[in-house]
């Protein structure tokens, strides 16, 4: 057999040890189709197809109760070394109370992959045409101002929306979110039945680039090279926020397979497919793994339960 990449061969010896193929590794998106997770798994599925004489790993998409259903069937593959989860910000306000592991999830901190900084959008057509113009028309009449996202509540649409009130000074009691399906949300901005979209970048980019929606501020520290549009805080708001993903693996891991699996999650930013998702998405590669990764999601869960507490 020709010598393969470093990821196909993490694959083979993470594989090896469960007598299975590289085409057994499964993906659990804890979403619907559309989303940033489904977008982050399918990223991660093409990096590792790239790699010489393996097929990608499947997809599973496993919606349901804010991705709740999800962490419960990796919950119950415990110790199973040939199945990830893609996570992130959003699924932390999902986890019940009584969660034993790091930020309270059952199951093993893998990876985190990336950083992603959150947008609001209007229609191309919008009367909007600055972030200083939606706010106005925000004061002025919350009950008329209907902001779409994809997240549930505790979800990082939501906390961009629930912030961005804030400091724009409306009551969060008269702000009127729509969570809707990943696949749903730019329709419902285009049919004007929102009357914005605060998203992900990398969900948004394709409907930028073809003009068909416009951009008023990003939510990073810095402007995103992806897309020409301001800072929250340039905008006139003093919000920054960005959004992160990552991958689980089920609880009661062997330290070998963490250790495979890890190797596996580091070696999928390397490939080209990757790389170039990260540009197109708008990402930010943000490195982080096992302990470290637990950590930061046990501080991450505590910072998600205090705004959850603050905001009726």
């Amino acid at each position: 057999m020709r010598r393969a990449g470093l990821v196909l061969a993490v694959l083979v010896a993470l594989l090896a040890g469960c007598g299975t193929g590289t085409g057994d590794l499964r993906l659990l998106v804890p979403t619907e189709v559309g989303g940033g997770y489904d977008l982050t798994a399918r990223t991660v599925a093409a990096a590792l197809a790239e790699q010489e004489g393996e097929p990608g790993p499947a997809v599973v998409v496993v919606p349901g109760d804010g991705g709740r259903a999800a962490l419960a069937r990796l919950a119950a593959e415990r110790a199973r070394p040939d199945l990830l989860m893609v996570m992130g910000l959003g699924l932390l306000g999902a986890v019940p109370d009584d969660g034993g592991g790091p930020g309270g999830l059952r199951a093993t901190p893998v990876a985190r992959l990336i950083t992603e900084p959150e947008l609001v959008a209007v229609p191309a057509g919008s009367p909007y045409r600055t972030l200083s113009d939606l706010v106005a028309a925000w004061r002025a009449d919350p009950s008329r101002v209907v902001v779409g996202g994809i997240s549930a509540r505790g979800g990082p649409d939501w906390l961009v929306t629930t912030q961005l009130a804030a400091a724009a000074g409306i009551p969060a009691a008269a702000v009127r979110y729509a969570a809707l399906p990943g696949d749903a949300l730019l329709p419902a901005v285009l049919r004007g039945d929102v009357a914005a979209a605060v998203t992900g970048l990398g969900e948004t980019a394709p409907q930028v680039d073809l003009g068909t929606v416009r951009t008023l501020a990003v939510s990073s520290a810095a402007r995103s090279p992806r897309v020409d549009a301001p800072t929250l805080r340039e905008a006139g708001v003093d919000v920054v926020f960005e959004n992160w993903r990552g991958l689980l693996a089920p609880p009661d891991l062997a330290p070998a397979d963490l250790d495979r699996l890890v190797t596996l999650a580091e070696g999928v930013r390397s490939t080209a497919a990757w790389r170039a998702a990260v540009a197109r998405n708008g990402w930010t590669d943000a490195p982080l793994s096992g302990p470290a990764f637990g950590a930061f999601l046990d501080a991450e869960r505590a910072r998600v339960r205090g705004l959850l507490a603050a905001t009726p």
